[in-house]
């Protein structure tokens, strides 16, 4: 299992909502079409990519908007494979294992790619949204002289742990900008901003899977 960490959770919630359009919609006549229409719009631009590599800032703050925390991070995903690193954190998984590399201890745990049934995952995102969770359009703002159009994604099932993810989309270029992540019960939320985004034609495989040779001298735990 490796969804425990709340900040990894909402890292992979960022990375599924970055190519949240891909999924097809089942269930059109409970939504916003006009949500809708912006959603199959960037998927449609995200589909024909073969992965993609992006910088993000991930900040905590308050309900009321304080700052309680920032880092930066960097991914690249293809398909149900990623690389995650965050600080002194690396994550791999080649959509079977995966391998937390920690420099800071020195060490890298090897665990089965074993997602709950309910976890977003990379793989899961051209299902995620058939039933289950509704959008709407909330509007649009602007941005350093572009503009934001802003969508609403909540569960139905009021137990999930998310209660609402905020996503912006450029209107011009269709590309995800930012999302917020509200957890139910909590009194902060998680805010993800791209502050840069590559699209790949090509990725290649030892981008995913771990090698001695790379990553020299730590201890290999495998928990499998």
């Amino acid at each position: 299992m490796i969804y425990k960490n709340k900040i990894f959770h909402h890292l992979i919630v960022a990375q599924a909502i970055v190519l949240v359009a891909i999924a097809s919609f089942a269930f059109q006549s409970r939504q916003d079409p006009l949500a809708e229409k912006v959603l199959k719009a960037v998927g449609a631009k995200y589909k024909k990519m073969a992965g993609f590599n992006a910088e993000f800032t991930h900040e905590s703050e308050s309900n009321t908007g304080e700052a309680l925390g920032s880092s930066k991070g960097k991914i690249t995903v293809s398909g149900s494979k990623y690389r995650l690193v965050t600080g002194s954190q690396t994550l791999l998984c080649d959509g079977k294992n995966v391998w937390a590399i920690n420099a800071k201890v020195k060490e890298v745990t090897l665990s089965d790619y074993d997602p709950d049934p309910d976890d977003i995952t990379p793989n899961r995102i051209y299902t995620f949204y058939q039933k289950g969770y509704k959008y709407i359009f909330i509007g649009e703002v602007k941005v350093k002289g572009r503009v934001w159009q802003t969508i609403d994604i909540e569960p139905e099932n009021l137990q999930k742990e998310i209660s609402k993810i905020r996503l912006f989309v450029d209107k011009s270029s269709l590309e995800i900008t930012k999302w917020i992540v509200f957890e139910r019960g909590s009194n902060k939320r998680e805010v993800f901003l791209v502050d840069k985004f590559e699209p790949l034609v090509r990725v290649e495989s030892s981008n995913f899977t771990y090698s001695a040779k790379t990553y020299p001298n730590l201890k290999l735990v495998d928990l499998r």
